[in-house]
C-alpha cells in the first residue's frame, strides 16, 4: 500500500511513498562532509580522501595520451570545478572529461580525463577544495555516462529515531531535477514544448518561492507587474540571476520570447526540455504505484522490473494497464509524443526507466546511511523514504542559520 506524499512533491509528480514506516525527519547537507559520493567505474571505485588526494603515493600506471584520475572536490559544481581546472591548465575545457555531474554540497569523488595532461603538472595544482590521486594513463577520453554506479555516505543529523532499512524505492527523477529554491523547470519545458514561449518567459522569470531571498522575490513580484518593461527590470534584477538577466536583455534588444529563452546556454535550454519529460515519468511512475508495481501482461521489463515511458519523440508506449497509463497521462498534458521532435538536438528522444530501484550494500551506522545506487538513480529518491521531509527545507536545500 503506497502512502500519499505531501503536496510540495506533489507539484513535480512524486505523489507516493512506496513503504509505510514511519519518516525520521532531520536534515541532510547541512555540512558538504555530511553528503559523501564516490563514482564507480571499471577502474574502481573513486574514494574519497578528504582532500589529502596530494599526498596519496601512487605514480601513473598505463599509457596513452589521457591522464585520468580522481578528482575529490568539496562544495564544487562539477561543471564550475571542470571549468577551474582548464583554466589553470591552460587547456580548453573540452580537453577534460568526466563521466556525470555530482552534487554541489557534498564532497565528491569521480574520475575525469585530461588531454596531455602530466601526473607530475597536475599534483602540483593547489587549487581550494580539491585534490587529485589515482592516475592511470589511458588511450580515450572519459565521455559522459562512463560509469556503473555512485556509492553514498550520508548523515542524517536531527533524526527523529532509528533510521529504517529501506531498499526498494520508486526510481523517480528527484528533486533536484527541477531546480533549488524553487521547481519551475518542468513548468517552462511545459510551456516550451506547447510553444508556448511567453508562458515559459513568464514562468521562469516572475514566479517567485518563498525560500528565495527577499530581493529575489521582491525582482519577481516587480517585474509581474510591469510585465515589459525589460530595460527596467535589468536594473532591479540581481546580477546574480545571470539567466534571467541574459533572456531581459534579449528581451530589451527586441527579440522575440522564443529568440530571447533560446539565447541562455544550449545546456540550461535542454533542462527544461528534460525536466518536462521528467516529471511525466514521475507522474506516470505514481499512478502505477497507485495500481501496484507487480508485473503485468504487456509490461515493458529491464532486468525483471517494469518501466515507465520517458515520454520523447522516439518513445513507445507499453501495453497492458502500462500502456493506458502512459497514453492517459499524456492526454491530460495536452501533449502527443511528436511535440518533442523540434527538439531533437536537445536529447528530446525519451525512452523508458525501471519504476523501482534497489539500493545495494545498505549499511546503518548510527545517524549516516552507505548504499550503492545504479547511475542515473537519485540518492534523495531513497532518502525521501527514509526521512519523509515534510518540506524541501533541510532536504532539498539548506538556509542559512541564525547565530545563538
Amino acid at each position: 500500500m503506497v502512502v500519499e506524499s505531501p503536496d510540495w512533491e506533489q507539484s513535480i509528480g512524486l505523489f507516493y511513498y512506496l513503504s509505510d514506516t514511519q519518516g525520521v525527519g532531520g536534515r541532510i547537507k547541512e555540512r558538504p562532509e555530511d553528503f559523501i559520493v564516490e563514482e564507480i567505474n571499471e577502474l574502481g571505485e573513486a574514494s574519497v580522501l578528504l582532500l589529502r588526494g596530494q599526498n596519496a603515493p601512487m605514480d601513473p600506471e598505463g599509457s596513452g595520451e589521457f591522464l585520468w584520475v580522481v578528482l575529490e572536490k568539496r562544495d564544487w559544481a562539477t561543471v564550475d570545478a571542470v571549468n577551474r581546472i582548464s583554466r589553470v591548465l591552460k587547456i580548453p575545457v573540452k580537453y577534460v572529461g568526466f563521466a556525470g555531474t555530482k552534487d554541489k554540497r557534498a564532497v565528491t569523488g569521480q574520475w575525469i580525463s585530461l588531454r596531455g595532461v602530466k601526473w607530475k603538472d597536475l599534483r602540483k595544482l593547489d587549487l581550494k577544495d580539491m585534490a587529485f590521486h589515482t592516475p592511470v594513463y589511458m588511450k580515450g577520453r572519459l565521455r559522459l555516462g562512463h560509469l556503473d554506479a555512485n556509492k553514498f555516505t550520508i548523515r542524517i543529523r536531527g533524526a527523529s529515531g532509528k533510521i529504517p532499512h529501506v531498499t526498494w524505492f520508486p526510481n523517480y527523477f528527484a528533486h533536484q531535477r527541477f531546480g533549488s529554491y524553487r521547481f519551475v523547470s518542468h513548468i517552462v519545458g511545459r510551456h516550451i514544448i506547447r510553444g508556448e514561449w511567453e508562458d515559459a518567459v513568464r514562468t521562469y522569470l516572475t514566479y517567485a518561492s518563498p525560500y528565495e531571498p527577499p530581493e529575489t522575490v521582491a525582482a519577481r513580484k516587480q517585474l509581474q507587474k510591469e510585465w515589459g518593461d525589460w530595460k527596467e527590470a535589468l536594473r532591479y534584477f540581481p546580477r546574480r540571476l545571470r539567466p534571467e538577466r541574459t533572456i531581459l536583455l534579449a528581451l530589451a534588444r527586441g527579440k522575440s520570447y522564443e529568440s530571447a529563452i533560446r539565447s541562455l546556454h544550449p545546456r540550461m535550454f535542454s533542462l527544461f526540455i528534460h525536466a518536462y519529460q521528467s516529471y511525466l515519468f514521475n507522474v506516470i511512475t505514481s499512478y502505477r504505484l497507485e495500481q501496484g508495481v507487480r508485473k503485468e501482461n504487456g509490461d515493458i521489463l529491464l532486468r525483471g522490473i517494469p518501466t515507465a515511458m520517458i515520454p520523447g519523440y522516439r518513445s513507445s508506449f507499453a501495453s497492458g494497464v502500462q500502456g493506458e497509463i502512459e497514453r492517459s497521462v499524456l492526454e491530460d498534458e495536452g501533449v502527443d509524443l511528436t511535440a518533442f521532435r523540434p527538439f531533437k538536438r536537445f536529447g528530446a528522444d525519451g525512452g523508458r526507466r525501471k519504476i523501482l530501484e534497489k539500493a545495494q550494500g545498505y549499511v546503518v551506522r548510527r545517524d549516516t546511511v552507505s548504499f550503492v545506487l545504479e547511475k542515473g538513480s537519485y540518492a534523495t529518491a531513497l532518502l525521501r523514504e527514509i526521512m519523509k521531509p515534510k518540506d524541501p527545507e533541510g532536504f532539498v536545500f539548506t538556509l542559512p542559520r541564525a547565530e545563538g
